[in-house]
């Protein structure tokens, strides 16, 4: 099966430039933090309720395609991809394909994938939060 992609589109204005800057996971949760490559006061908080599986890239051979292509940057989300059909096969038919996505955050540095049932919320965190973080 070919993979498939198509734009995420989400709801709040973000510069092309965004750096990884943090990730954790928090019993089902998990957190993405990208940072602003122009401002590193703005924090761009990505976070996913749930999430059934997640993996990290740092491919030098993408991450170029990645830093020369701002088209490249930014979100994709698959319901038809090599990655999602191999944590399906895996799961012994505990998981449903209809129930799954592949969403896809490429930033300067990686490229972060995670499969979930559902979109991540993105919010810029305040100046405290920013501090909280940092520190």
């Amino acid at each position: 099966m070919k993979d498939r992609y198509e734009k995420w589109a989400i709801d709040i204005d973000f510069p092309q430039d965004l750096f990884f800057y943090k990730m954790y996971v928090e019993y089902s949760e998990i957190i993405i933090l990208l940072k602003n490559l122009v401002d590193h006061a703005q924090i761009l908080e990505i976070k996913f309720e749930y999430f059934v599986s997640y993996k990290v890239t740092i491919d030098l051979a993408l991450m170029k395609m990645v830093n020369e292509n701002d088209e490249f940057r930014g979100f994709a989300r698959s319901t038809c991809s090599s990655y999602l059909d191999s944590v399906i096969e895996g799961s012994y038919d505990i998981l449903e394909r209809k129930n799954i996505e592949h969403f896809v955050i490429c930033n300067l540095e990686n490229v972060i994938e995670v499969l979930s049932d559902e979109p991540a919320t993105f919010r810029w965190l305040s100046e405290e939060e920013v501090h909280t973080h940092v520190n």
